[in-house]
């Protein structure tokens, strides 16, 4: 770490935030904007928003990741649901509701003038190709090109259920829907979506640690977004993703690598988890901080100079 911020094996690491807007009621509009402009303000670069068409009271699928996800809202102190579900923790609270990531995005950007935008992840396989390639590429155009489209096939069948989706033909629809976008952007959809021309597309990262993901992300997508992975897996799945790279007659300077995790812990280990990621190569790594409204002030503070962010005062 120095002045300069996270150096890693390939340069400068972004360092993002998730589990900011967790759409509880007093993390409303105005409070992410005044949070977005402390987080830019703090030397952090980039904020990724969370999206879920539906909670349930109660969940029977298995949530995928190997690690609970910490509670975003320590200030909560009752959850709505918390049923241990295989790997994992499924938490919601009884006011928790998204606003929709796109026009969040848009909003909240507009209130910063360097901090990166992204979905975290927005659900594929519940979109239409045609529909979604406009409102990628208007929100790309809105945010100045500070926008990244983070995508994954989900992991709740409640919500495909809910939604009339088939939860089991998702990884395949995925795929699909990757090449779908990149084709109406490219202009190689014969149907001819009226996109306007001369606007860069966002990058398309696929998440998820699944052999299939990781083949999606190196054969047809911008990057990977991997998450709660050890050290050792990540370096395991990056040599897998280069593998399909190369394959596919790509270079991995073209793919954008973003390691996310959760379970931070004190502040004062921060620095070393971030490090062990950054030296195996990832371009950026998004964290959760635990912090409430009345706190993040300084939270965002103490992070940053931990990680040697140089940014200014968070408060």
């Amino acid at each position: 770490m120095n002045d300069s911020g996270v150096i890693g094996a390939r340069g400068r690491v972004e360092i993002g935030l998730v589990d900011l807007f967790d759409g509880s009621p007093e993390r409303d509009l105005a409070f992410m904007t005044q949070f977005a402009r402390a987080v830019e303000n703090a030397g952090f670069d980039g904020i990724w928003l969370p999206e879920h068409m539906l909670f349930f009271e109660r969940y029977d699928s298995v949530y995928p990741y190997p690690e609970a996800p910490l509670a975003a809202r320590p200030d909560v102190k009752e959850r709505h649901n918390k049923v241990v579900q295989g790997k994992a923790q499924v938490e919601t609270a009884p006011d928790q509701g998204l606003l929709d990531i796109f026009q969040t995005a848009v909003e909240v950007c507009a209130a910063t003038t360097r901090l990166r935008f992204g979905s975290s992840v927005l659900l594929l396989p519940l979109r239409n190709p045609r529909i979604l390639a406009r409102e990628a590429l208007t929100v790309a155009e809105l945010t100045g090109g500070r926008f990244d489209l983070g995508v994954g096939v989900g992991w709740s069948a409640e919500e495909f259920a809910a939604c009339e989706s088939d939860f089991r033909t998702r990884g395949r629809r995925c795929e699909q829907l990757v090449r779908a976008l990149t084709d109406a952007w490219g202009g190689g959809d014969r149907a001819g979506p009226a996109l306007p021309v001369g606007i860069r597309a966002p990058r398309v990262l696929v998440g998820g640690h699944s052999a299939a993901a990781i083949r999606r992300a190196g054969t047809v997508a911008d990057g990977w977004y991997p998450w709660n992975l050890t050290p050792a897996e990540l370096a395991d799945g990056l040599r897998t993703l280069e593998h399909h790279v190369e394959a596919s007659g790509r270079s991995r300077d073209d793919l954008h690598v973003i390691a996310g995790f959760r379970g931070v812990g004190e502040l004062s280990d921060l620095p070393e988890i971030v490090r062990r990621y950054a030296e195996l190569g990832v371009d950026g790594i998004n964290i959760s901080l635990r912090m409430t409204v009345d706190n993040y002030g300084e939270v965002l503070a103490e992070a940053a100079d931990a990680l040697g962010l140089g940014g200014g005062d968070a408060r």
